[in-house]
C-alpha cells in the first residue's frame, strides 16, 4: 500500500517534471527522497520489481544517480543496476564498497522499510507504458525489440516467381520470461492474376526452468489463398535446452508435442497429433554482422522439415539489410507438387 501511495504521489506531483525538468547531469546529484523510497520498496519486493523500478526512474533521472542510489541499498543491488543501465564496473561507484559507504536505503535516507509487501508485477505494470513509449520513440529498449521488414521474395521448386514481402516481429529477451511473435505476408501477380496471397503468424511464450532449461508454449498459423486448404495451425507446449547462451553466440534446442489443425476449402477440420523438433542458432560474427540458422522438423501425418539461414548487416543504429534462404521439404506432398521448395529473401529491416 505504501508503494502504491508513492507511485500516486509521483504521478500527481511528477508530471510537470516529465515535461519541464531536465534530466540530472551531475553524477553525484542524489535522487529525490520519493524516488529513493520507491527504489527501496522495489528492492524489498522482488528482483523483477527492482529492475523495473530502475528502468522507470531512469526515464527522468541520470543513470549514474540511479545506480548510486541502488548501491546505497547494498553492493549487489548497485552492481545489478550498473549492469542493467550499461554503466562500467569501474565507474564512479566502484569505490563505495571499500569506503564502507554501502548501507541500507533506510539508514542512508532515513526512510523506513515498506510496511507490507508489494504485489508482484505491480512495478512492471506501472513502468510498461512509459518504457514502451520511450522505446518506440528512441528505437532502444533493454528488454523489447521490434522489427519491420520490407523486401522481395524469390521462390523456386513448385513455383518460380518473385513476391513482395512485408513482415513484423517483436521479441522480449528471455529474463525469467520471454516472448516472441511474428507476422508475415507475401503477395504477387503473374500475368495480371494473383500468383501468391499468403499470410503466416507465430508466437512463443517462454519461461526459464533452470540454468539451461526453458518451458514454452508455441503456436503457428498459416493461410494461403491459392492452396488446397483454408488454413493450417499448430499448437504445442514443450521444453528447450540452451547449449550456448552468450552475447555473441546462442544455440537453443527445443522439442514440443502438440496438435496440428488443417481446415480444407470445404470447411472440414482435421486434428492430428504432432511433434516439433527445432534448433535456433545465432552468431554475432562481428559488430555489424549477424548470422542465424533455424532448423525445424514437424513430425505428423504430413511431416515436413525446414531450414532457414539469414545473414544480416547493420546499416546504422536502426536499419539493416537481411539476406535469407529457406528450404522446405514435404515428405508427402499433395499430388502434382514437388517434395522440395526453396526461397530467397532480400529485405530492408527497421528496428524499433
Amino acid at each position: 500500500m505504501r508503494l502504491i501511495l508513492i507511485l500516486l504521489a509521483l504521478t500527481l506531483c511528477g508530471a510537470p517534471a516529465f515535461a519541464q525538468a531536465p534530466i540530472a547531469e551531475a553524477e553525484g546529484q542524489p535522487l529525490p527522497d520519493a524516488l529513493n523510497q520507491l527504489l527501496a520498496a522495489a528492492h524489498a519486493s522482488s528482483e523483477d520489481d527492482f529492475e523495473d523500478a530502475v528502468r522507470l526512474i531512469t526515464l527522468t533521472e541520470d543513470p549514474a544517480a540511479v545506480a548510486s542510489a541502488a548501491a546505497r541499498i547494498d553492493a549487489m543491488s548497485g552492481a545489478r543496476a550498473r549492469a542493467l543501465l550499461g554503466l562500467p564496473d569501474g565507474g564512479p561507484l566502484a569505490g563505495l564498497a571499500e569506503d564502507g559507504a554501502l548501507a541500507s536505503a533506510s539508514e542512508d535516507t532515513g526512510l523506513a522499510e515498506p510496511a507490507e509487501p508489494v504485489a508482484p508485477g505491480f512495478l512492471a505494470r506501472a513502468a510498461a507504458p512509459l518504457a514502451a513509449s520511450r522505446a518506440l520513440v528512441s528505437g532502444d529498449s533493454d528488454v523489447w525489440e521490434g522489427r519491420a521488414e520490407l523486401g522481395l521474395r524469390f521462390d523456386s521448386g513448385n513455383s518460380d516467381r518473385q513476391d513482395y514481402k512485408i513482415a513484423l516481429a517483436v521479441e522480449r529477451a528471455l529474463a525469467v520470461w520471454g516472448f516472441e511473435a511474428a507476422l508475415g505476408y507475401a503477395y504477387s501477380e503473374v500475368d495480371g492474376a494473383v500468383g501468391r496471397d499468403e499470410f503466416d503468424a507465430q508466437a512463443r511464450l517462454e519461461r526459464e526452468a533452470g540454468e539451461r532449461w526453458t518451458l514454452f508454449l508455441h503456436g503457428e498459423y498459416e493461410q494461403d489463398a491459392l492452396s488446397g486448404f483454408d488454413y493450417t495451425a499448430f499448437l504445442a507446449a514443450g521444453a528447450g535446452y540452451r547449449v550456448y547462451d552468450r552475447p555473441e553466440l546462442a544455440w537453443v534446442l527445443r522439442a514440443a508435442p502438440g496438435a496440428r489443425l488443417i481446415q480444407d476449402a470445404a470447411g472440414s477440420t482435421t486434428t492430428d497429433p504432432a511433434l516439433e523438433l527445432s534448433s535456433d542458432f545465432e552468431w554475432q560474427v562481428s559488430e555489424p554482422v549477424r548470422f542465424t540458422s533455424d532448423t525445424s522438423a514437424l513430425v505428423s501425418d504430413n511431416s515436413r522439415a525446414e531450414q532457414v539461414f539469414k545473414l544480416e548487416t547493420a546499416l546504422g543504429a536502426l536499419w539493416s539489410l537481411s539476406l535469407g534462404y529457406q528450404y522446405t521439404y514435404e515428405f508427402e506432398p499433395e499430388p502434382g507438387f514437388e517434395n522440395g521448395e526453396s526461397r530467397t529473401d532480400i529485405t530492408i529491416v527497421r528496428l524499433f
